[in-house]
């Protein structure tokens, strides 16, 4: 039976607002779960893995492609995170369950005001809130469409969310 499940995964949507307040970039972008993180979301709903509280938004600026193997702790060197932000932490996602089948932060985008240039290749998902740090679980990873440039005073908006979809098709 395992050969017909599909776990469709997170679904991002990145907005890049200008100084003036207009928009600069807007788009989506669905991601990768890397295997720990998938483990997590079969596991923790039945008890067999630990609950965690919260996860944060992280951006990053390697130019990789994002596998399964993707673990926290390969944050700092292969992802790149990017850190030119003036948050202290990295953002907390925020999310919210719609009482159908979504959670997601729509309604409380997680927030970075640039203070460094930088291309950003994608987006993630991290249990721990530590900008630049490599512990706690990876949970989402998401490489953008194309490469994307911002400038300091710019502020980038992030919205991350999953839904899991009823079916009777297996």
């Amino acid at each position: 039976m395992s050969e017909h499940l599909n776990v469709g995964g997170f679904r991002y949507r990145f907005r890049l607002i200008n100084p003036d307040g207009s928009v600069a970039d807007d788009f989506e972008a669905d991601n990768l779960i890397p295997a720990d993180g998938l483990s997590f979301l079969l596991q923790s709903p039945f008890g067999d893995a630990s609950p965690i509280a919260s996860f944060y938004c992280g951006l990053w600026r390697g130019n990789v492609i994002p596998t399964a193997a993707l673990k926290a702790t390969d944050i700092p060197a292969n992802l790149q995170e990017f850190v030119g932000y003036a948050e202290a932490t990295r953002p907390e996602w925020q999310r919210e369950f719609d009482g159908v089948g979504t959670q997601d932060n729509a309604t409380n985008m997680a927030e970075f005001n640039f203070n460094t240039d930088a291309t950003l290749y994608g987006s993630m998902l991290v249990s721990d809130p530590t900008k630049g740090g490599n512990s706690g679980l990876l949970l989402s990873c998401v490489r953008f469409p194309s490469p994307r440039q911002v400038t300091a005073g710019q502020k980038g908006q992030l919205i991350a969310g999953i839904t899991y979809v009823p079916t009777n098709v297996i």
